[in-house]
């Protein structure tokens, strides 16, 4: 049987065959380059603007889109979609915030000496205070930031776990807007619940904006309380919430 270097002719119908394919994958190849655009998330992690790409520990931030998809309203619901951050909750204001595991690991709030060990910022304000962590609404953030610690240098003994960042949307120069946002919902054998949100943006001058929301939210109850001589106390366990 003949090899390829006896036969040129072979040899050269496989070498342009080659050559010709090569020709062909190459354009394709560099338009699915085209399609691979990153999009590019702004994060203050390091109390300046920089890419998420560009920050030098772990972090996660979950956009203002991607709270929306998820039907996010608390901290609790954002924290099934953050790898290490989970809560346990203790009661309204009195949730308990642990990431990578690392927690005070107390409960008893009047304990001299009781340290959280995950802040929580409201922009650039601590809002965490001997383990008791406000319930805030996810209603127009920009953004929630989950630093993974420790985070001590930039935000101090509070952060040595990590740190989560709560950053609101800021207001707009020259723009009108406004968005509201309303639920009623009826739980059977219970009573009716729901929430209204607004927020609004209001320019004042050419380099004043003045941006305000508010949010109430009622929680319905659906457990019953006995009492003494047979008495009821209908839906004990319901509640309600209200900020800006």
């Amino acid at each position: 049987m003949r090899s390829l270097k006896d036969r040129p002719h072979a040899r050269h119908a496989l070498l342009a065959a080659t050559s010709l394919a090569t020709l062909v994958a190459l354009p394709t190849f560099a338009a699915a380059q085209d399609t691979s655009a990153v999009e590019e998330i702004i994060v203050t992690a390091t109390k300046r603007d920089a890419t998420i790409q560009d920050i030098p520990f772990s972090i996660n931030a979950q956009t203002q889109a991607d709270i929306q998809k998820s039907g996010a309203v608390t901290l609790e619901d954002l924290s099934r979609n953050v790898a290490g951050l989970s809560i346990q909750n203790l009661g309204p204001g009195q949730s308990q915030v642990s990431i990578r595991g690392v927690s005070a690991g107390q409960v008893v709030r009047d304990q001299p000496g009781v340290k959280e060990q995950v802040g929580v910022y409201l922009d650039e304000s601590v809002i965490s205070l001997s383990l008791f962590t406000p319930d805030v609404d996810l209603f127009d953030l920009n953004r929630v930031e989950t630093l993974r610690g420790p985070q001590g240098t930039l935000f101090g003994s509070g952060s040595v776990g990590g740190t989560i960042r709560y950053i609101t949307n800021q207001p707009k120069i020259g723009v009108y807007e406004g968005v509201v946002e309303g639920n009623v919902n009826v739980l059977k054998g219970g009573d009716v619940g729901g929430y209204a949100k607004g927020a609004v943006n209001i320019p004042v001058s050419d380099k004043v904006a003045l941006r305000a929301v508010g949010y109430h939210t009622e929680y319905a109850g659906f457990i019953d309380a006995l009492g003494e001589g047979g008495t009821r106390k209908k839906n004990v366990n319901d509640g309600s919430r209200s900020g800006g």
